[in-house]
Order: structure tokens, then sequence, then C-alpha cells
């Protein structure tokens, strides 16, 4: 009896042991790779912000020079496109930007107690072409750009002389084209997968542009040659078109 007792306990125990030994431990499920960001694509987006123009005038009269300084203010609007390419956390990238403005600074150089003029200058659009370069930290990109810049002013003079004992008043107006080069800095955020905000600094130097070339009814040469900078301050958002083919990432 004892022999039979011990006999089946041993086939009960060998019999779980080989149940045992055929059970695998449930595999541990996998987390799906998840794409890293990448700034790597092209963009298109629209911008607004404020600008600031800053002019100087340097004005001959009867042989005397005279200048003015002056600085004036306004509001852009406008449009962006361009391409990025990551490499790193370095991305490289070219954009275009057009704009709409109504910046306008004026300067009254005064020539003598009888003689003056005044001259304003307000600029209507600006384009520019620019390369950037910068460091992406994840969604974060701080940046620095460098290009040319071309723009469209509105040029008005207002003269004011003496001839022969008589108050003259001459007025002139025109248009120019002004180009120059082009410095700024910004930093990029990304919301989402696509869409970014920014925030942007310009500064243009369209350089220097003799303006009016004239003799007054009393003789007298006139010459106005104006120099003229502008700085804008932006912020914006850009819809990137994801080209990148971003690396992915395992998270588990």
């Amino acid at each position: 009896m004892k022999k039979l007792l011990l006999s089946s306990t041993f086939l009960v125990i060998a019999s779980a042991a080989a149940t045992a030994a055929d059970l695998r431990l449930p595999a541990k499920a996998s987390i799906a790779a998840v794409p890293a960001f990448s700034w790597t694509g092209c963009y298109v987006g629209a911008h607004v912000g404020g600008t600031n123009i800053s002019t100087s005038i340097a004005t001959n009269f009867e042989g005397t020079g005279r200048t003015a300084d002056d600085n004036g203010t306004g509001v852009i609007a406008g449009g962006q496109l361009g391409c990025n390419y990551q490499q790193g956390t370095w991305m490289f990238g070219v954009e275009g930007e057009g704009a709409w403005s109504n910046g306008k600074a004026t300067n009254s150089p005064a020539f003598s107690a009888a003689a003056s003029e005044t001259l304003a200058t307000k600029n209507t659009n600006e384009f520019s072409i620019a390369g950037r370069a910068g460091i992406a930290v994840d969604r974060t990109l701080v940046y620095g750009k460098a290009g040319w810049a071309w723009g469209s002013f509105d040029f008005h003079s207002t003269f004011i002389c003496c001839a022969l004992g008589i108050q003259v008043l001459t007025e002139r107006s025109g248009s120019s084209s002004l180009n120059g080069f082009l410095i700024g800095a910004g930093i990029e955020h990304a919301l989402t997968r696509n869409w970014t905000v920014k925030f942007e600094y310009n500064y243009v130097d369209f350089g220097s542009r003799l303006l009016a070339s004239h003799v007054t009814l009393g003789g007298f040469p006139v010459d106005v040659n104006r120099s003229l900078t502008r700085q804008t301050f932006k912020v914006g958002a850009n819809y990137l078109f994801d080209l990148g083919g971003a690396p992915l990432v395992a998270k588990y």
C-alpha cells in the first residue's frame, strides 16, 4: 500500500513539473517607436509686427551743410515661405518674405531763418531673401538669418524759401526702390507636428541715396541725401510640411 501511494505521489509531481515546463511566460508587449520631431521640410506662413524707420538727412543750401535725424514707426503684415534641413541639432535653410508696411519718418532740416525743408519718407512694401541657420532642441529652434532686402518708398518734400522778399513754397513727390543687407535673429517653437509659432527681429540698412538736387528761384543749389535703416519686430506662424523622414525613437 505504501509503495502504491509513493508511486502515485511521484507520478503527480512529475506530471506537474512537466506541465510547468510547457508553460510560456507572457511576452511583454512592445511599444511602437514614435518619430522624433524634425525641422526638415518646407513651410508657408504669415506674420505681423511693428517697424521703426530711422532716417538721416544731409542737405546743402548756399554751400552750407545741414543735417537732421528722425525716427518713425508703423506696422507690417505679410507672409513667408522657405525650406529647412536638419542635421543633428543643426538646422540650415532659406526663406523668402514679402510684407506691406506703413512705416513713416519725417525730417525738417533748417537752412536759415527764412528757409526750411520738410521731407517725409514712407515705406509701402518690402521683400527679402535670406539664409537661416540655427540650433534645434527638439521642438524649439533658435536661429539667425542674413540676406538681402528691397522695398518701395514714397518721398515728399516741402521746401520754403525766400526769393526777392517773397516766401516761395515748393513741393516735390516721388517713389523709389531701395535695397540693402538684412540681418536678423529669432526663436521658433513647434506646437504640433506641423504648426509652429515664431518671434523674430530684423535689421535692414538701405544705404544712402541722393533724393533731390535742385535750384531755388533765388539761384541757390539744394542737394538732399538720405540714409535709411529699418528695424522690425514681428510674430508669425508657419505650417511645416513634414518632408524630412524624422528618425524613429523607441519608447518602452
